[in-house]
Formats: C-alpha cells, sequence, structure tokens
C-alpha cells in the first residue's frame, strides 16, 4: 500500500471514529475488516457520508499491516498529525486560566498516547514534548489516544527548561513529579495557570528541569508497589487539578 509522505495509517475503533468525526477532510480511505460488528459498520456510515472511499480487507492484511497493533477490525489512510511549535504557546500562555502537560523524554509511545487521552478528558489546553529523546505523534499514539490527540495541541519544543522559563514569566506555576518528594499532589492548592511535568518512565525529570520547578509533588504509595506507570500518575494528577478549578469557579 502506498502513502505519500504527509500520509499515515491509523487503526483501532475509537481513534478512527474520532478522527473521521473531527478531521473528516484528512482521511482518504477507510479500510474494513469483512463481516466485522455493528460499530465498525457505523464507522463506515459515517464515512460514507463524508465521501471517504471503503475498502474491504482480510485478516491476513490486517494482520500483517497494522502488525502487533490491536487493529480491532478497522483502519484508515490519513493525513499525519500535525505538531505545533514554541511559537504556539506565545498567545497561549496568556490565558488567565491554563492547564498545560508536559512529557519530559518519554518514548514509549503507548505512555504518550495514554497520556494525551488523559489529557484532552481533563481539558488540558496543550502537551508539550522536546523536540529530541521523546516520542511524539506517531499512527501509535494516535491509536492509543483514542481521538484524544485530535483534540489537543501538540507541541514539540527545542528546550524544555527554557520553554519552562517562558511560561513562568507569563504566571504559569510548574509543578514537577518525583516519589521522592515531600508534599503529595493532593495537599497542594494548585494555580489557575498551572503545568504539569511528567519524567521518562526510567529516570524521571532530569536535573535541570527539577530545579526549574516551583514545586515538586508526588503520589503517596501506600501499597507494595512503588510507582505508577506514567499515564496512570498524569491521570490522577491532572484530575485532581481539574476537580480543584472547578471548586473554585
Amino acid at each position: 500500500m502506498n502513502l505519500n509522505k504527509d500520509q499515515e495509517l491509523v487503526c483501532g475503533i475509537n481513534a478512527v471514529k474520532e478522527i473521521i468525526r473531527i478531521r473528516p477532510d484528512s482521511v482518504t480511505t477507510l479500510l474494513v475488516e469483512a463481516d466485522k460488528g455493528k460499530r465498525i459498520k457505523e464507522i463506515q456510515q459515517v464515512a460514507e457520508k463524508n465521501n471517504i472511499e471503503v475498502v474491504t480487507q482480510n485478516t491476513s492484511f490486517f494482520r500483517k499491516t497494522f502488525s502487533e497493533l490491536n487493529h480491532q477490525g478497522v483502519g484508515i489512510i490519513c493525513n499525519k498529525r500535525l505538531e505545533e511549535n514554541e511559537n504556539f504557546l506565545e498567545n497561549l500562555i496568556e490565558k488567565d486560566n491554563l492547564l498545560l502537560l508536559i512529557l519530559e523524554h518519554i518514548t514509549d509511545p503507548q505512555n504518550v498516547g495514554a497520556c494525551i487521552r488523559s489529557a484532552a478528558a481533563a481539558g488540558v489546553d496543550a502537551v508539550i514534548v522536546p523536540k529530541n529523546r521523546s516520542c511524539h505523534l506517531t499512527p501509535t499514539v494516535r491509536k492509543i489516544s483514542s481521538g484524544g490527540a485530535e483534540l489537543i495541541p501538540f507541541v514539540v519544543v527545542t528546550n524544555i527548561v527554557r520553554t519552562i522559563n517562558k511560561l513562568k514569566d507569563a504566571g504559569v506555576v510548574i509543578y514537577g513529579t518525583n516519589m521522592e518528594a515531600s508534599k503529595s499532589y493532593n495537599d497542594v492548592t494548585y494555580s489557575a495557570k498551572s503545568a504539569l511535568i511528567i519524567g521518562s518512565e526510567d529516570k524521571g525529570m532530569k536535573r535541570l528541569t527539577t530545579e526549574s520547578c516551583d514545586e515538586i509533588i508526588k503520589i503517596n504509595m501506600p501499597g507494595r508497589i512503588e510507582s505508577l506507570n506514567a499515564s496512570v500518575s498524569t491521570g490522577i494528577m491532572l484530575f485532581e487539578m481539574i476537580n480543584q478549578k472547578k471548586t473554585r469557579a
């Protein structure tokens, strides 16, 4: 299957459904596995209404094309999701009420996709990642995000610390995460303009990033497991932040 440089393959019921709903003009072809269920038929109907080509493929095609991904019998050929650069933040940081998620050197696309899904559900204004040594918007990230990647700006910056300092100059309070922190995430009163930083899966936040934070927080772990997956931690903390904002509103 030939794709041009601006196209990619995305699979999975939720991801495909949301991409067609939000960006139908970006989709050229819907790929469906024969004799699949009601949900795929519903996606096919929406695709046809948007004049998207529908092509039926066999099981071996899906297995070969999407490898180990859980394709669920549906995929699309669509335009790549455009990433934003740091200039995008210039107007965004002027908002009086702002919530940002910064993912520092998280390389697992499954984790990044799950973090974006949580961020979109919490109403985060943008996800920020460094240009190097980080996973960007791949087809796997778009699938795992279940449509979240279509809803939330994904900003790639050259230097995380420089970006943090720019955010702080605009009145954004920076909350970093570390298992050794003395303060629990639910003992903090979050600012109306906040950014949460989640560090890499193996080493956490870098030293300079840690030193740039206004507060360092953690999730207390009363059980026998010492840490949580990055995406789980992200969801827990983001919803505490957003619930506090709702309470104050």
